[in-house]
């Protein structure tokens, strides 16, 4: 629990106490001392004077929303109070849609510099389960386009291409849009509300360009979560539209 409070004013006193009632949250904890012991705190971007010890939601704790107090008492033992509330969520976040877009001037169903790929969720996602230290902004990706035998398949490495992102993979619908493994370096991936867009980058290798039209498959990564820290499922979301060549 964080909080900010503060005594003004010609006969201020200076604060005693803050002080917590979360009990609609963690039963029995009707009134959590707060400290400014170790701060200021930053938690989203706000800094916070005060906080408390870690406290464990009761389990279970039904979905909505819970309201919660916070009292301050100053040295003459005036009061003052605030209500707010959080919202419990217990949904899962799922894979809703996937879509590529293909740069003005492009060749269209051949995978090129600034052509895009977008993973959309049924929700807002945490961009640090994604990528560690990943706060949603603009930044750098390699992406790989998989020579496969029954479709071809897309996959997110870090700029480094050392590691996966937890974005799962996705079936392209058919092969031939490349010939061998690429990657495109120096992609970028930036994220939007519940979606995630990469523009590719610099292929290391040529690509192809396919005939037929196909929908792409996404299987999720299941180490992704929402901002509730609910994990994925792994069920597959199927490209929505009329079959179409991608990128």
């Amino acid at each position: 629990i964080y909080a900010n409070a503060s005594d003004t004013g010609s006969t201020a006193s200076g604060i005693s106490t803050v002080r917590a009632n979360v009990n609609n949250v963690t039963t029995g904890q009707t009134s959590v001392a707060l400290t400014t012991t170790g701060g200021p705190f930053t938690v989203g971007g706000v800094s916070y004077s005060y906080r408390s010890a870690s406290l464990t939601a009761s389990n279970p704790l039904a979905a909505g929303a819970k309201s919660f107090t916070i009292t301050a008492t100053d040295v003459s033992l005036n009061t003052g109070g605030f209500t707010g509330s959080v919202t419990v969520d217990n949904t899962a976040p799922t894979a809703f849609d996937i879509q590529t877009t293909n740069k003005v001037a492009g060749i269209l169903g051949r995978a090129e510099i600034g052509d895009t790929i977008t993973y959309t969720f049924s929700e807002a996602i945490d961009p640090n389960s994604i990528l560690s230290g990943w706060t949603g902004g603009a930044t750098s990706v390699t992406l790989h386009l998989n020579n496969a035998g029954g479709g071809d398949t897309v996959t997110v490495f870090d700029s480094t291409n050392t590691f996966q992102l937890n974005l799962g993979t996705v079936d392209l619908g058919r092969p031939g849009y490349t010939s061998a493994n690429v990657t495109f370096t120096s992609s970028t991936m930036s994220m939007s509300g519940s979606t995630i867009t990469i523009v590719l980058g610099t292929a290391s290798g040529a690509t192809r360009t396919v005939g037929n039209t196909s929908n792409m498959d996404w299987t999720p990564s299941t180490a992704a979560t929402d901002l509730a820290g609910n994990a994925c499922t792994a069920a597959t979301a199927t490209e929505s539209g009329a079959a179409k060549k991608q990128f």
